[in-house]
């Protein structure tokens, strides 16, 4: 049976996520900083081979895409959320204009946010999308699509069956961040999550946990035998304890491969059985970020850092 590998990336900085101001479908081009992450990410792309290479039309992603070095395909399909009246406004702004949204919002009502787009008919948008491109490689192979966190969020959570969940168990993608998936038939396999390690390290967007969080930084180790001399004995004694700290900070621990990936499926709580995390290999990274009533996957399976 065939095999297609699909890596989802989110476009490089923009000029409106420098300003933290909300952008959807207006066209804000890349920052400096932005242009600097493309180009990490044109040299880690530099060897890669894909069958198709796409993106959305919005100069944000379609710029990020010339790191393909290749030509691109560019379809508004694969365009971030419409967020109508919401453009260009800081998340201030828009409480204070917006109220009732806002309420609605909280209440996990559906709705077309700023007059734009609800999130069901991005849903629906990105899912015929994936559909096409898996169309167009029915005998497998490798595709890349350059596209916008909320098309990405939009894919993977329902991969997980985890859309009813608020808010969703993977975290934020960041700035050219990598979403690599497996397609077989109708099973569905993450290989990694949120994968920005060809970015220098202080341009990388690190999370900051609140007091009462604590983010876990696992490390992927052979075997059992080897897990005696990471100074954790006990992997799972390891992730009890962070739970209970929440302590606004970060833990190290290491774990097997295989231990690390069926915490990760047991922290998204995905509902299909068709979704599996493909164990990540000896020496990569995953965060996991725990609170008293949430946990979430900030990343999974990256390499050891190429930078």
């Amino acid at each position: 049976m065939s095999t297609l590998e699909v890596c989802l990336v989110r476009h490089g900085q923009s000029v409106s996520n420098a300003a933290g101001v909300w952008q959807g479908q207006g066209d804000s081009p890349l920052s400096d900083i932005g242009r600097t992450q493309v180009a990490s990410l044109r040299r880690a792309l530099q060897r890669q081979q894909y069958d198709l290479v796409m993106s959305s039309d919005l100069s944000r992603a379609a710029d990020t895409a010339k790191a393909s070095g290749v030509e691109v395909e560019h379809d508004r399909a694969w365009r971030e959320i419409h967020v109508g009246a919401w453009e260009g406004l800081t998340m201030e702004q828009v409480v204070e204009r917006f109220p009732e949204q806002i309420e609605a919002l909280q209440a996990r009502q559906t709705f077309a946010i700023g007059g734009g787009e609800s999130w069901p008919e991005v849903f629906a948008r990105a899912d015929a999308s994936l559909a096409a491109l898996r169309a167009r490689l029915p005998d497998g192979g490798r595709a890349i699509v350059f596209t916008h966190g909320g098309i990405i969020a939009a894919l993977v959570s329902g991969l997980l069956g985890a859309r009813d969940r608020f808010p969703w168990p993977l975290g934020r993608m960041r700035n050219t961040g990598r979403t690599t998936l497996r397609f077989t038939g109708d099973q569905v396999e993450l290989v990694s999550h949120n994968d920005d390690t060809h970015i220098p390290s202080e341009l990388r967007q690190n999370y900051e946990p609140r007091p009462d969080q604590v983010v876990v930084r696992m490390t992927s180790v052979a075997g059992d035998s080897e897990m005696a001399n990471t100074g954790t004995a006990d992997f799972n004694s390891a992730i009890k304890s962070a739970r209970k700290t929440g302590a606004g900070g970060a833990v190290s621990v290491s774990g097997t491969s295989r231990q690390i990936a069926d915490l990760a499926q047991d922290t998204v709580g995905t509902s299909s059985n068709k979704f599996r995390f493909v164990e990540p290999a000896h020496g990569a990274s995953s965060e996991l970020l725990i609170s008293e009533n949430h946990q979430m996957l900030l990343d999974y399976g990256l390499p050891m850092m190429q930078i």
